[in-house]
């Protein structure tokens, strides 16, 4: 089974490393808070525990051992993330396209 890396690479690429280090990118920290609010208050507690897991760089085995679940758990946990993540994510983009 394959596992799609869920991480910060979900935002659009726009969003990278701002080119001027002394200018910040409000749009990217936007996003950043943005998804942030939506690990918060969108996902369940163990989606959300699974996610922030993956998100620090655990494998899915290390996530499975760690809160005593089976690897396919979490593996679902971080698919119904994912999903609800990209659903969240895509409205608030809207609000954030350069004019």
């Amino acid at each position: 089974m394959r596992h799609r890396i869920l991480s910060y690479d979900l935002l659009p690429q726009e969003l990278g490393t701002p080119q001027n280090r002394e200018e910040p990118d409000t749009r990217r920290i936007a996003m950043r808070r943005a998804l942030r609010l939506a690990i918060r208050q969108e996902l369940t507690p163990r989606q959300r525990a699974c996610t922030e897991r993956r998100l620090a760089g655990l494998k899915i085995q290390e996530i499975a051992a760690d809160m005593g679940l089976a690897p396919s758990t979490v593996c679902g946990h971080l698919k119904r993330a994912s999903r609800r993540l990209q659903r969240s994510l895509q409205y608030s983009c809207q609000f954030l396209q350069k004019p």
